[in-house]
């Protein structure tokens, strides 16, 4: 998990994983029949899934020679549950809400503030991972690439708090996660902490959606085995995306987020027939592509290109 080649296979088959759940769940919204406007059945479905994918987390973890180690401790508790809360609840919770009154463009541009957070939380709170100047251009490369790829976007919309502000505070509690993953890693086991922060975390979801009116009716087989891969899908790249952070920077990993939108374009247009392979998609991953490059070759030395962080 720290080889430069193993650690972008495995962070880049993780937002494949997770690109695969824009269509993924657009296709479970029909199977359950979950109208556009009805948040509260949208956090029951994503509480659903996320807490199937905690259970498949630990269940993958009594079968290592580790398994003593996703024991549930005392000491464990208030560490996994913060996690949890900015990671899992907060952050759907928010995100839910706020992608309802903005376009889709709009919000697939607003994830990359999740890149550029966790790089500038990391730097604020690890000094073994300083913001460089090569880091902030690699950032704003892949921001630019997200930029490119949604050109013929509507962004007629202006600023509102309740969609884009929402969104954005998605991205920062996703960010904030991050960090908190990587403070928390002492003496805890990835798949222990991965595991319990999406257990705990979906339950919440569910019974805030439960609260808010919501309800979830399984019409046939086809909305377990969608809810089943969503699980699989979201436990499988939260297990890995925890131990990349593990073992690496925080900058190193996060800024690999900004590959999600370019793969849920390219899975939303495979899915639905259209071309993926225009001009403006593949600049975009060429300019995420050299971002994230550009942020994981920085040299680890101190050197006059540093900024501090405050």
């Amino acid at each position: 998990m720290t080889h430069p080649l193993c650690t972008a296979a495995v962070a880049v088959f993780c937002t494949i994983l997770w690109g695969t759940a824009f269509p993924c769940i657009k296709i479970g919204y029909e199977l359950f029949r979950i109208e556009s406007g009805d948040i509260p059945s949208k956090l029951i479905f994503a509480g659903g899934r996320f807490f199937l994918a905690g259970i498949i987390v630990l269940l993958c973890g009594l079968l290592t020679r580790d398994r003593h180690r996703i024991h549930l401790r005392r000491k464990d508790m208030a560490p996994i549950l913060v996690l949890s809360f900015f990671q899992t609840f907060m952050q759907y919770l928010l995100l839910y809400i706020g992608i309802v009154h903005i376009t889709g463009t709009k919000s697939s541009l607003l994830t990359s503030v999740a890149a550029f957070g966790s790089v500038l939380l990391s730097a604020a709170v690890f000094r073994s991972d300083r913001l460089t100047l090569k880091k902030t251009v690699g950032c704003i490369i892949g921001v630019i690439g997200i930029l490119v790829m949604n050109l013929n976007g509507d962004q007629s919309a202006g600023f509102t708090l309740t969609g884009d502000g929402l969104v954005i505070l998605s991205n920062l509690s996703g960010a904030a996660g991050n960090v908190i993953s990587k403070k928390i890693a002492d003496d805890r086991s990835p798949v222990q902490i991965a595991g319990w922060q999406l257990s705990f975390g979906g339950p919440a979801l569910i019974l805030t959606g439960w609260v808010l009116g919501g309800r979830l009716t399984f019409y046939d087989s086809n909305c377990w085995l969608m809810l089943l891969y969503l699980a699989a899908m979201a436990g499988i790249a939260f297990m890995l995306w925890t131990m990349l952070l593990f073992y690496n920077d925080v900058s190193r990993i996060a800024v690999y987020n900004l590959l999600i939108p370019v793969f849920g374009t390219m899975w939303s247009g495979i899915f639905l027939g259209e071309n993926i392979f225009t001009p403006e998609n593949i600049l975009s991953l060429l300019l995420v592509c050299s971002g994230i490059f550009l942020v994981n070759f920085t040299s680890r030395r101190t050197d006059t290109n540093e900024i501090t962080a405050s």
